[in-house]
C-alpha cells in the first residue's frame, strides 16, 4: 500500500508541476504591449480651457470611444435613430455656453467626463450608450459666450433630440 500511494503522489506532484510551468509560462505574454490598451487614455484637465471655449468641462479628451452615431446641432428637432450598444456623440462647436444632461437619461447612459472638449475640431462634447430600447428626450442649451466686462445679450436657447433606440 505504501508503494502504490507513493506512485499517485508521484503523478500529482508531476501534473501540478507541468500546470504551474504552464501557468507561469503564459503570465509572460500578451499581445497588448505599450500600445494595446483597450480603453482610451483618461482626460487631461486644462484650468480654463474647456470654459473659455463654451464647455461645461475642462476636461480635454484627445481619444475616446468610437462612436456609432454623431450628432450635432443641425439635427436639432429631429429623431436620431440608434441600437441597442451603440455609442451615441452629440458635438457641439466651440464658441458659444453649452450646457445639458450632467446624468443618464432613459435608456441612454451618460459616459463621463459630460461636456468635455476636443482640440482638434473644437467641439464639446457628451456621449452616451444606448441601454434599452425606447425613445429619449434630450435637450442642451446654448447661449452667448461673453467676455468679462461686455455687453452680452442674456438668452438660452433649447437645443432638444429625441433619440430613439431599437
Amino acid at each position: 500500500m505504501g508503494r502504490l500511494h507513493g506512485k499517485y503522489t508521484l503523478l500529482s506532484v508531476s501534473v501540478c508541476s507541468l500546470l504551474l510551468a504552464f501557468t507561469l509560462a503564459a503570465c509572460g505574454s500578451s499581445n497588448l504591449g505599450t500600445g494595446g490598451s483597450s480603453s482610451p487614455p483618461p482626460p487631461t484637465v486644462v484650468k480654463g480651457y474647456g470654459t473659455t471655449h463654451g464647455c461645461p468641462s475642462d476636461s480635454v479628451v484627445s481619444a475616446t470611444t468610437t462612436p456609432n452615431v454623431i450628432v450635432k446641432p443641425s439635427d436639432e428637432k429631429s429623431t436620431i435613430t440608434a441600437h441597442m450598444g451603440n455609442v451615441i456623440e452629440f458635438q457641439f462647436p466651440f464658441g458659444e455656453r453649452w450646457s445639458g444632461p450632467t446624468t443618464s437619461q432613459g435608456n441612454l447612459e451618460l459616459q463621463q467626463p459630460a461636456g468635455y472638449a476636443v482640440k482638434g475640431p473644437s467641439i464639446c462634447v457628451w456621449q452616451f450608450v444606448a441601454k434599452g430600447t425606447g425613445t429619449t428626450q434630450l435637450d442642451f442649451y446654448s447661449q452667448p459666450l461673453c467676455q468679462q466686462g461686455q455687453f452680452c445679450p442674456q438668452h438660452i436657447v433649447d437645443v432638444p433630440f429625441t433619440v430613439k433606440v431599437s
